[in-house]
């Protein structure tokens, strides 16, 4: 196993980079095309991709404007993560009126990291956008599908 870390400086305040993250509206500005966010411990957060491809877990821990924990993974069966069987951690650090998120996301093996980490590395961006007031515009993975661990890792 292989931990993921991402990180990125954003021009905006930790307490909307924190409701981007955990308001469904909100949240599919940047991330999904729809989403069922219950942003409490222990509550749903699943989302789903233009493309058909959905992920699901539940929330560990939340911290207002500062942290938010969930479980992760990915509902077809062929990608080989199911739901909530990786944790991904984001801490929201205030940095001269904007914010620093770090990202780590725990449980990925080898190949599926790498896929991971360079899937966090486009949404965390288009975070970046939305939460800056650009606006991310469409976004251009809207059909690509998450790789199954076969295709990553063939025999």
């Amino acid at each position: 196993m292989r931990l993921v870390r991402r990180s990125i400086q954003i021009g905006a305040p930790p307490s909307l980079v924190y409701e981007l993250l955990t308001d469904p509206a909100l949240f599919i500005q940047w991330m999904a095309e729809s989403a069922d966010i219950d942003a409490r411990p222990g509550g749903r957060i699943r989302w789903t991709h233009p493309n058909g491809d959905s992920c699901s877990g539940h929330f560990v821990e939340l911290v207002t404007h500062r942290r938010i924990v969930f479980t992760y993974g990915w509902e077809r069966p062929d990608v080989e993560v199911p739901p909530g069987s990786t944790t991904v951690e984001i801490d929201l650090v205030p940095l001269g009126g904007g914010t620093e998120v770090r990202l780590v996301h725990r449980g990925l093996s080898g190949p599926m990291a790498d896929a991971h980490d360079e899937g966090w590395a486009h949404y965390l961006a288009r975070l970046a956008s939305r939460a800056e007031g650009s606006g991310p515009g469409p976004d251009p993975w809207a059909d690509r599908h998450v790789p199954t661990a076969r295709q990553l890792d063939p025999p």
